[in-house]
């Protein structure tokens, strides 16, 4: 989990641009801060109603379902990223790498 966290903080602060950095950080942190409760609360209602066995399932089996969507998007996600990237470099005057 740390390991992603520092990755992901890492990737938004490197391809988002210098002056809307700040806001896009507050809104990441809001989104993944704040949202927890609403998703423990989810899956406490799901275990008392299908026991805790079965919520924890669903839940890896959502997280699952979530990385195949991910995995398939993520040839398009580097291009653009990578597109961003020398957009930036070439803005900065720095030379592409």
């Amino acid at each position: 989990m740390m390991i992603e966290m520092g990755s992901s903080n890492t990737l938004i602060q490197t391809m988002s641009p210098d002056h809307l950095r700040g806001r896009i950080m507050s809104v990441y942190s809001m989104m993944f801060m704040g949202m927890a409760p609403f998703g423990a609360l989810l899956a406490g209602l799901a275990a008392e109603r299908f026991g805790a066995p079965l919520a924890v399932a669903a839940g890896g089996a959502i997280c699952l379902a979530g990385s195949g969507v991910f995995a398939f998007h993520l040839p398009s996600l580097r291009a653009e990223a990578g597109r961003l990237i020398v957009a930036q470099q070439a803005a900065a005057g720095d030379p592409p790498q």
